[in-house]
């Protein structure tokens, strides 16, 4: 009873919801086992038998759990974690 692009429709008023298969390509072409083995991190709805997701809570939870690439400064993270370098060259003479 899916309509068109994976759209759930005709069942009790659900329209507009997409189904699994729906919901994967609008994840970006995830399999359908990718699906079920998240499921539980990705916002649905069941009724019955059949999982239903609502494009706007998924493109929420995209966007809350997408990656961001801030660049980081690794010599300064290096250095507040070990502190100030020190010359190995110095060590070796006063040793």
């Amino acid at each position: 009873m899916s309509g068109p692009r994976g759209y759930a429709a005709g069942i009790a008023g659900i329209g507009g919801y997409l189904d699994i298969h729906g919901a994967r390509r609008f994840l970006g072409d995830k399999s359908v086992s990718w699906m079920r083995q998240h499921i539980h991190d990705i916002p649905h709805r069941k009724l019955y038998d059949r999982l239903l997701f609502d494009p706007t809570e998924l493109r929420a939870w995209v966007e809350q759990t997408a990656e961001r690439h801030n660049p980081v400064d690794v010599d300064a993270l290096v250095a507040e974690v070990l502190g100030p370098r020190r010359s190995r060259r110095k060590q070796e003479i006063a040793g």
